[in-house]
């Protein structure tokens, strides 16, 4: 069903550029992911996309960008998140930081802490002004550990990123992918997070797809150990007010019901630089299950018998497991989680 390589992405553009059904989301949407480039310092052996997406070179312009921001307020989406590839490496990005926060978006930012980011940051571009947070990826402390994952001087970026996030009082997260060889260090890294003053925790499934195909399967924690993970931190009692933990609940017990799927509801939307869009983040790997485009500030229907859409209009009405798992695969969506509890806070 699905192609691969990066021309499908075009084609979509070219081929659907009439005849497009506008959408409009469920109210269930409240943050929109946007991929502003390809371009990255890193090359994590886990990332979600291909290596082609790397080598494509593709930007979104500061005008499809301004598009995207225009729908988001149209449609009162609260939130937009800025993503790559390194988000900062786009040559606009503190110009598309500043415009989606003046239309009132709260603008989330996901990045490694690369250089140019803390640059930005040091320089006053980007700042408490107009960021609402920023996601620093940070999988261990052992610093050996980080930078065999993410490459040279990972552990570095990320920890002087954290620090100068603190210093400049810009609300931050920490994003954990958690490899079984990061699991130990797992609890020192929650307290690390929490005596810097982090505010959240999020905890991720080590992607399969994209670069992540390449995993080796000693890395992939299993149905057992993965559940276990999840009791722990549900039961977690934080001390600090408002930092609290948060993790994907990767496994369905038996007799458990899939409560969240994101292709059949519309509960969230990834937009890719060149514009095709996704319901889901487990498909922004294979171009031709795109059926979704953004142009200018219209979100289509550019394939409905095709793609993710296919896979939306074929569920049957009391789904019980992602249609992208296989039938006997009893695995939560990516966007079912759960919580450590925040002693002294409503969160």
């Amino acid at each position: 069903m699905a192609q691969s390589g990066t021309s499908a992405a075009f084609d979509i553009r070219r081929s659907s550029a009439s005849n497009l059904t506008s959408l409009s989301p469920s109210g269930r949407l409240a943050s929109v992911d946007v991929y502003i480039t390809s371009q990255c310092n890193r090359r994590c052996t886990y990332c979600f996309l291909p290596a082609d997406f790397f080598t494509s070179g593709a930007r979104m312009s500061m005008d499809d960008f301004a598009g995207v921001v225009r729908w988001c307020h149209r449609q009162g989406i609260h939130e937009i998140t800025l993503l790559g590839g390194e988000p900062s490496l786009h040559p606009s990005f503190g110009a598309m930081v500043s415009l989606a926060a003046a239309r009132r978006l709260n603008v989330r930012v996901v990045t490694n802490g690369a250089r140019r980011f803390r640059g930005l940051l040091a320089d006053g571009t980007i700042g408490k002004r107009n960021l609402s947070r920023v996601a620093v990826s940070l999988d261990t402390l052992d610093q050996t550990a980080q930078d065999c994952y993410r490459g040279p001087g990972a552990w570095q970026d990320a920890i002087d990123t954290i620090k100068l996030l603190r210093t400049c009082q810009v609300p931050f997260d920490i994003n954990v992918t958690a490899l079984r060889t990061a699991l130990n260090g797992l609890d020192a890294l929650i307290g690390f997070a929490e005596r810097e003053g982090c505010r959240r925790v999020n905890v991720h499934w080590p992607s399969t797809i994209g670069l992540g195909s390449g995993l080796s399967t000693d890395e992939i924690p299993g149905d057992d150990e993965w559940k276990a993970i999840v009791r722990r931190i549900e039961a977690r009692r934080e001390a600090r007010p408002g930092f609290f933990v948060e993790i994907e609940r990767g496994y369905l017990d038996d007799g458990m019901p899939l409560t969240e799927c994101a292709v059949a509801n519309f509960s969230n939307l990834e937009i890719m630089p060149d514009g095709r869009a996704y319901r889901c983040g487990l498909l922004v790997d294979q171009p031709g299950m795109a059926s979704l485009i953004m142009t200018g500030d219209e979100l289509s229907l550019s394939r409905s018998a095709y793609g993710e859409e296919l896979l939306r209009s074929t569920m049957p009405p009391t789904c019980d497991g992602c249609p992208v798992m296989r039938p006997d695969d009893r695995r939560a969506c990516i966007y079912d989680k759960v919580r450590s509890v925040s002693i002294g806070s409503t969160c």
